[in-house]
């Protein structure tokens, strides 16, 4: 059962999954049948992502032997960026479980194995995408590329943001990323990786009474590591509110030059658990 976690529906796995789905809803695209993208130089490019917006009513809904489909879209969002929506039903409903935003940009490295010598590809190829009533609305594309640039271009006073106390003490989490587990085929360390680290953090922060399911993830990815380096991941902000939830921002940082890689904003309630 990978696609379960203590809580319900795995949010890690349906994180890898919608990124697989967008990547071959990428490759289709762009008239191939996987996705091996090329710059006009002939460079290996890779459609990383630089957000991910999740909003999820009901992961601790999803049980063992449940049904349930993912119905997935994309759109161009300009500059080689791309954006996809993919949204969970369960069997027999027609009221989401979960909605997934994407948004990718083609980039290629400069040195070999090395993540810090990311920039943007060019690709030859030309996306080919019929209309869908399932893709991603022109409102919804302007939406996250204008948010997603705001954020980016505040990235670097994260530098100077410092973590808060939270109820352990310092909110300071110490990470040593596995490249067994945590990095990808292409050597980069795994969008997936990123909320992982941030769950690890928060059990160490705050290790609740209740266990908690998400409800809502925003990450924006502005850097990657190599294998090696280390992380740390600082929490900048959080609140608990009247309905139990738990509400924070962290930052993930590259050890090595102490530069942002990562903001991710996070909401989790008290998850309601089944039998079993």
């Amino acid at each position: 059962m990978p696609h379960l976690a203590y809580t319900g529906l795995s949010e890690n796995w349906l994180w890898k999954e919608c990124g697989d789905l967008h990547w071959e809803r990428l490759a289709r695209a762009h008239g191939m049948s996987r996705p091996d993208f090329r710059d006009a130089s002939g460079n290996k490019a890779y459609a990383a992502f630089t957000a991910v917006r999740l909003i999820a009513t009901e992961l601790d809904g999803i049980g063992e032997n449940d049904v349930f489909q993912l119905h997935a879209g994309l759109a161009p969002a300009g500059r080689a960026q791309f954006l996809s929506q993919q949204v969970l039903y369960r069997a027999g409903e027609t009221t989401a479980s979960a909605r997934i935003e994407m948004l990718s940009a083609f980039v290629f490295r400069h040195s070999l194995r090395d993540n810090r010598s990311v920039g943007r590809a060019s690709l030859t190829l030309s996306a080919n995408l019929s209309a869908r009533s399932d893709e991603p609305s022109a409102e919804a594309v302007a939406r996250l590329v204008a948010q997603t640039r705001e954020r980016r271009q505040r990235a670097a006073t994260l530098r100077e943001q410092h973590a808060v106390n939270v109820p352990s003490g310092q909110g300071s989490y110490h990470a040593s990323p596995c490249p067994n587990n945590d990095f990808n085929g292409a050597n980069f360390m795994y969008f997936a990786s990123f909320p992982a680290w941030v769950d690890r953090a928060e059990w160490q922060f705050f290790r609740p009474a209740e266990l908690l399911v998400t409800t809502a993830r925003e990450v924006d990815y502005y850097g990657n590591i190599n294998v090696g380096e280390e992380v740390i991941v600082r929490c900048l902000e959080w609140e608990t509110t009247e309905q139990g939830e738990l509400v924070h921002r962290m930052g993930l940082y590259r050890v090595v030059d102490e530069q942002p890689i990562a903001e991710v904003r996070t909401r989790k309630r008290p998850a309601h658990l089944g039998g079993g």
